[in-house]
């Protein structure tokens, strides 16, 4: 579309022919609000713009259009001549921040520069081809960063010591990299390449305080033992600890130190929190370090985030399986379930069974109760030093140092009790096995209608006679032993000429025979000394309250009665004449 007249055009504006284009799009802005600041330097703000481009001194850069004569271009004034060669301007164009000056008909730029338009007027900017750099700190005042421009072919860049003293003008006093700027200096000088927020100097960052903690003393305890590489019976990791153990200690938190930004000003640190926990039942701080917990009692330890105690009694909720393990431990326990088969438990205190109890070990410091049976094959064990409760036991062997109580019977077991053998139950029955108590034995039945061999025994401490038994199992193989001896010596008795060896071995022999001979003589008084102890007549009686069976062997101080026909309500007793009678 053409254009009709200059009255079309705004009378505060005056229409110029363009010689150079000037530079447009958001380059001006940026180009306009730099020069407003500082000077502009051609890298900071070219970013390979096209449009970019240094127009040297008194170059020509438009002329006032006055009529179509004044106009180069002689082809019709159209929108589009408009756009790309005719623009308006205001006739202010004199002022010396413009850096234009008129030459004839033209105006031509009186620096070099770049030739911009800012809002109707037009202007010529100094470009710096130098290189830049400039010094920035960050938000929270805890870094110094430096951004460098590199320069134009062979201008200039900032020196070390241009930077250092920007970055002294801003108030910094926290130390400076200056190798590491020099680094940077010399590869933006070489690569021509920028390179931004380059971290020059740092402030001190506060050390916050570590809060208060627990120390668990007991988890370097053992846990598990392996009985065999591949064995599945482990040891339970139940955690016991002795009277006056540490269990563990509270360390109190750290203040931390306080840090510095970079220009000096002190950063506050946090300081670390207290580790609060509640002391339950049987723990204490130590009197002597008040940082430690210590256990009141022996048992097991029952921590948490916000609590600890110490009780003396563990509890198993269901049997003790591959689930449980076994378990080896001060303190008590309580099983609600069943003890299965080749499990062992040893407490230094009780255990109470809930259920029945198999093929397995048990020991304790003090009593047992087992609430169900006590059967297997002969390879179950009970032990404790304290007394034993049952509600029955079968083909099973029971070592007490105090009392046992049978509820219903007792079927081919072996009963090994220092003090009584007695039942709570008004049918309760021995049948089989061998029972031994120191003082008595208190049943309803003994034995059955089939004359089961079944032996009872009072009146010694089966311990006494178990190192009988024992010291003639030794004595038994010491005898085998010195046969052999003996033999040996008799075969060189008969050589008619010995030499130096033999005459050695023999010598050898006869000094092993001596020595066989007193290991068997001491055994012999060993013996002696504990069958009289045996034979020391006593009150221990045996007291059955129902039948007694034919087959039942009754002992009282080694001496016995052996029935051979049904008796009922009998209580057995050692006569004046240390006999077994039934009275």
């Amino acid at each position: 579309m053409a254009i009709e007249s200059k009255a079309d055009i705004s009378t505060n504006l005056q229409e110029v022919e363009l010689f150079i284009d000037p530079l447009q799009s958001d380059l001006t802005e940026k180009i306009v609000k730099n020069s407003s600041v500082s000077t502009v330097y051609y890298t900071r703000i070219k970013d390979d713009n096209e449009e970019f481009k240094i127009v040297k001194a008194f170059t020509p850069l438009f002329r006032f259009l006055l009529d179509d004569n004044d106009r180069d271009d002689s082809s019709e004034i159209t929108e589009e001549n408009l756009k790309n060669k005719i623009i308006s301007i205001t006739p202010d164009i004199h002022s010396e921040n413009s850096k234009i000056i008129q030459e004839g008909k033209n105006y031509v730029a009186a620096v070099d520069g770049v030739f911009i338009i800012d809002n109707g007027i037009p202007k010529i900017i100094n470009v710096s081809l130098d290189g830049s750099a400039d010094v920035k700190v960050s938000e929270d005042s805890m870094k110094v960063l430096i951004d460098l421009y590199p320069s134009i072919e062979d201008h200039p860049i900032p020196t070390l010591n241009d930077i250092i003293k920007k970055i002294k003008n801003l108030g910094i006093v926290s130390e400076i990299n200056r190798d590491f700027i020099q680094k940077n200096l010399d590869e933006v000088k070489e690569s021509k390449q920028k390179k931004i927020n380059i971290c020059v100097s740092e402030g001190i960052p506060p050390q916050n305080g570590i809060d208060g903690r627990l120390e668990n003393c007991t988890d370097k305890k053992e846990k598990l033992k392996n009985f065999n590489f591949d064995e599945f019976y482990k040891v339970n990791p139940v955690i016991s600890v002795k009277t006056g153990e540490t269990i563990a200690v509270v360390h109190p938190p750290t203040e931390g130190t306080p840090g510095q930004n970079v220009f000096g000003s002190k950063i506050d640190q946090i300081q670390g929190k207290e580790y609060k926990i509640k002391l339950g039942k049987n723990t204490q701080y130590d009197e002597e370090e008040n940082t430690r917990i210590i256990a009141k009692i022996d048992g097991f330890v029952d921590l948490s985030e916000s609590s600890i105690q110490v009780t003396d009694t563990f509890t198993v909720k269901g049997d003790i399986d591959f689930k449980s393990g076994n378990i080896f431990s001060k303190g008590s326990l309580v099983v609600t379930g069943n003890v299965n088969n080749e499990f062992k438990l040893n407490l230094s205190k009780d255990i109470e069974i809930g259920g029945y109890v198999g093929d397995a070990i048990i020991e304790a410091g003090s009593s047992i109760t087992i609430k169900g049976g006590f059967l297997g094959k002969g390879k179950g064990i009970l032990k404790a030093e304290d007394d034993i409760k049952v509600k029955f036991v079968e083909n099973q062997k029971v070592f007490t140092r105090g009392s046992l109580l049978i509820e219903k019977e007792a079927l081919n077991a072996n009963l090994y009790v220092k003090n009584k053998i007695a039942s709570n139950g008004s049918h309760a029955v021995i049948v089989g096995g061998h029972s031994i108590a120191g003082e008595s034995i208190t049943i309803n039945s003994l034995g059955n209608a089939s004359e089961s061999e079944t032996i009872l025994e009072v009146g010694f401490d089966y311990l006494k006679r178990n190192s009988l038994l024992s010291n003639k199992e030794k004595q038994s193989k010491l005898f085998q032993t010195l046969e052999e001896v003996d033999k040996n010596i008799l075969e060189f008795a008969q050589m008619k000429r010995l030499n130096d060896q033999g005459r050695e071995k023999v010598k050898a022999l006869a000094l092993e025979h001596k020595k066989i001979a007193a290991e068997i003589d001491k055994l012999k008084e060993q013996n002696l000394k504990i069958t009289n102890e045996i034979y020391i007549p006593t009150d221990s009686k045996i007291i059955v309250n129902g039948t007694i069976y034919p087959g039942v062997k009754i002992g009282i101080n080694g001496r016995f009665m052996i029935i051979k026909e049904p008796l009922r309500s009998k209580t057995f007793i050692l006569s004046a004449d240390n006999e077994v009678i039934a009275v």
